[in-house]
C-alpha cells in the first residue's frame, strides 16, 4: 500500500506541482520566484548555503569560483534579545539579504532561531548547556496569558525587520520553527504536535494578514530525526503518521523542506554516497503534492546520485563551509556540477540589472609556480548581456582569508593593488591571459567583471607563490594535539590554502606544530596563515635535533579576528627541525587553527 502510494504521489508531482502561493496577496517577484522553481524542478537542483556568521555565499565563491544561488541567513539577533548588539545584528541580516537580491540577483533564505519569548535571555534550545528549557506552547497559542503576549512581542519585533525586506520588494524564503518535529528547540510540544502546528498558523496569520507581509514564501521544515515519538516509530509507516501532526496544512505552506543529515535507521547516509531517496519519500507522505527541498545538510547530496536516482528535489543547502565535515574538494566538485544551479545560471529574477559573475579557474588556489609566466584562465557572463570588460588584478604580499570578506571588501583590499591587464572574454565566456615576468613573491590575484551599467563583480581570489620554494611543503609534520573536529598537521603543509591543522581546545598551552624538513637547511623566513582561531602570541623556533630549541622570532599581543598570513623574517640560521610554539589564545572557543605553515631559505620583503 505505501509503495503504491508513492507511487501515484510522484506521478502526480511530474503532472502538476502545486505551486498556487499560501499568501494569496504574493507580491510579483516572489510568484516569479516560485514559477521559475517550478521549471527546474525534476531537472537540476538549486545549490544553496545556510547558517550563519561564516556560511556566506562570498565564502563559497572564494573556495569554489561558483556563487550559491540560494544564499541563507537567520533572523535570530544571537545576543541578549532587544539589545543594541541584537538589533545591529539583524539589521546586518537585512542588508544582507537585500544586496544579495538587488544587486547579486540571487535568491535568499531565512531561518530563525527563535530565541525563547518572555526570557530577554533565552535561547532557542531546551536542553543545557546552551538551552533555556520548553515553552508551554499550549498557553503560547492562547490569547491572555503572559506565553501568548511574550510571543506575540517576539512576532511584531521580527516583522518590523522582515517589513524593510517587503518595502524593498525581496521574496524570502522564510523557514521558521525549523527542524519543528526534531524536540531540541523550544517550538516543538512533545506531548501535543498539534500546539506546535497551531503556532505556525498563527505566525502565519499575524505576518500575512495582519502585517500584510506579501513577500514570504512558507517554507515548512523537518528534521532529519525525530526524536519526540513515545515510545519511537518502529515503521516507516509509524513515523509519517506522528511527523504529520506537526504539519500545519496544505494552505499554510508554499514549499516543504527536511533537514537530511545521515540517519541510517531511516535509510540514508553518508551526503557524499547519498541522494536522500528515502528522506523524499517521506517528505511527498508528509505533505503531499508540494515541491520538495533540503533545507540543510553537512554538504551538498551526491549529484550523481541524485541524477541516477532522480528524487527531485528543488535544493540542497549546505550548512556551513569548508571544514573536516565538508571538504573543499567535495566543495569545488558540487558547487562545479552540471546537476547543480549556481547565482550565474540563474536568470534575472528581479526584473532589473545585476552583477555580472567571473570566476578563475586556473591556477588553484594555493599553486607554487616556477619560473616567471603565470597563465590564468576562467570564465565569466552577464545575465542581462552588458559584460562591459574584465580585467586582472595582483597584489603582492600576505596571503588574506578571502572567505572571510565580502565583495565590497575584496574591492577594497584589491583598489590599490597591481593592474595586469584586461582580457578577452569569448562568445562562450571563457578567457585566458599570460601574467609574464613576475617577481619571486607571494601574491593574490584576482579578476573583476564589470558592466555598461558600472556594476562591478570579483572573482574567487587566487593565491600563488612564484619562484620560490617552501621547504615545508609535504615535510613531517608533528603536533602537540589534534582536535577530533580538524585535520591533522599534514593539513598545515599540505600546499592548499583550505585545509588546516586544529590543535585541541581541552589540551593546556603552550601547543606547538613542529615540522621536519628532512635535512638541514639554510632558513630566513616563515610564514603562517592562521584561521580565526590564532595565537595571540607565539614563538618561531628552530633545531637541528628536535629537542634543543632556539628561538628566531617572536609575536606578541596580535589582534586580526580574520586570521590571515603572518610573514616572519630572521636572521638565516641553520635548521632540521623548525616549530611553532602557541603560548596565548585569541579565542576561548578554540585553540589554534593553521592553515599553511611555510618555511622559506629566502622570502622577498614585500
Amino acid at each position: 500500500m505505501l509503495v503504491c502510494l508513492l507511487v501515484c504521489l510522484g506521478e502526480t508531482q511530474k503532472q502538476n506541482w502545486r505551486i498556487e502561493p499560501a499568501d494569496s496577496d504574493l507580491i510579483p517577484e516572489a510568484r516569479r520566484v516560485l514559477e521559475y522553481l517550478k521549471s527546474v524542478q525534476g531537472k537540476k537542483m538549486l545549490s544553496g548555503i545556510s547558517g550563519s556568521q561564516d556560511a556566506q555565499p562570498w565564502a563559497v565563491l572564494h573556495m569554489t569560483g561558483r556563487e550559491p544561488a540560494i544564499a541563507g541567513g537567520d533572523m535570530a539577533g544571537f545576543h541578549r534579545k532587544g539589545s543594541p548588539m541584537y538589533h545591529k545584528v539583524m539589521q546586518h541580516t537585512v542588508d544582507k539579504a537585500i544586496y544579495w537580491w538587488r544587486e547579486k540577483g540571487g535568491i535568499v533564505a531565512l531561518q530563525w532561531h527563535w530565541m525563547k519569548p518572555g526570557n530577554p535571555e533565552g535561547t532557542a534550545w531546551v536542553e543545557p548547556p546552551r538551552g533555556t528549557g520548553p515553552l508551554d506552547l499550549a498557553k503560547a497559542i492562547t490569547p491572555g496569558t503572559e506565553e501568548y503576549q511574550a510571543v506575540m512581542e517576539d512576532l511584531k519585533m521580527t516583522a518590523d525587520y522582515l517589513q524593510q525586506l517587503a518595502d524593498a520588494r525581496v521574496p524570502v524564503l522564510w523557514r521558521p520553527l525549523h527542524e519543528i518535529d526534531g524536540g531540541w528547540f523550544w517550538w516543538t510540544d512533545r506531548e501535543k504536535p498539534e500546539n506546535t502546528a497551531a503556532l505556525w498558523r498563527l505566525m502565519f496569520n499575524y505576518f500575512v494578514k495582519e502585517r500584510k507581509l506579501h513577500n514570504l514564501i512558507w517554507v515548512y521544515n523537518a528534521a532529519h530525526v525525530s526524536h519526540t515519538r513515545k515510545p519511537p516509530a518502529k515503521t516507516f509507516e509509524e513515523e509519517v503518521t506522528h511527523r504529520k501532526r506537526y504539519y500545519p496544512g496544505d494552505e499554510y505552506v508554499d514549499i516543504a523542506s527536511i533537514d537530511t543529515y545521515a540517519n541510517p535507521k531511516l535509510g540514508w547516509g553518508n551526503y557524499q554516497e547519498d541522494a536522500r531517496k528515502r528522506a523524499y519519500e517521506l517528505m511527498q507522505l508528509i505533505a503531499p503534492g508540494k515541491m520538495l527541498a533540503i533545507a540543510e545538510d553537512a554538504g551538498l547530496i551526491n549529484p550523481d546520485v541524485a541524477q541516477r536516482e532522480g528524487p527531485a528535489w528543488l535544493y540542497c543547502s549546505a550548512w556551513w563551509v569548508g571544514g573536516k565535515s565538508k571538504p573543499v574538494d567535495w566543495m569545488r566538485k558540487t558547487f562545479n556540477h552540471e546537476h547543480y544551479l549556481t547565482l550565474d545560471e540563474l536568470p534575472v529574477l528581479t526584473g532589473g540589472n545585476v552583477m555580472p559573475n567571473v570566476r578563475i579557474v586556473k591556477p588553484m588556489d594555493g599553486t607554487s609556480i616556477t619560473g616567471t609566466k603565470v597563465p590564468l584562465s576562467g570564465f565569466a557572463s552577464d545575465r542581462n548581456g552588458n559584460l562591459r570588460k574584465v580585467t586582472l588584478y595582483a597584489i603582492r604580499g600576505a596571503w588574506l582569508n578571502w572567505f572571510l570578506r565580502d565583495d565590497k571588501e575584496v574591492l577594497e583590499a584589491f583598489r590599490d593593488s597591481k593592474w595586469l591587464g584586461e582580457v578577452k572574454v569569448r562568445s562562450d565566456g571563457s578567457w585566458d591571459f599570460i601574467w609574464d615576468n613576475v617577481a619571486p613573491g607571494i601574491y593574490n590575484v584576482v579578476a573583476l567583471a564589470e558592466d555598461s551599467e558600472g556594476l562591478v563583480a570579483c572573482s574567487n581570489a587566487v593565491r600563488v607563490t612564484v619562484g620560490l620554494t617552501n621547504l615545508a611543503f609535504g615535510a613531517k609534520a608533528i603536533a602537540s594535539s589534534t582536535s577530533r573536529w580538524g585535520e591533522p598537521p599534514e593539513a598545515a603543509v599540505d600546499g592548499d590554502p583550505n585545509s588546516m591543522w586544529w590543535s585541541d581546545n581541552d589540551q593546556p598551552d603552550p601547543q606547538w606544530l613542529m615540522v621536519d624538513l628532512g635535512k638541514e637547511c639554510s632558513v630566513s623566513a616563515v610564514t603562517v596563515l592562521w584561521w580565526k582561531a590564532y595565537a595571540k602570541d607565539y614563538t618561531v623556533e628552530v633545531s637541528s635535533d628536535g629537542q634543543s630549541w632556539h628561538e628566531v622570532a617572536r609575536v606578541t599581543g596580535r589582534n586580526n579576528w580574520r586570521g590571515d598570513m603572518d610573514m616572519l623574517h630572521f636572521k638565516p640560521v641553520k635548521a632540521h627541525f623548525v616549530r611553532l610554539h602557541c603560548t596565548e589564545r585569541a579565542v576561548t572557543w578554540q585553540a589554534y587553527t593553521v592553515f599553511e605553515f611555510g618555511v622559506w631559505e629566502h622570502l622577498p620583503e614585500h
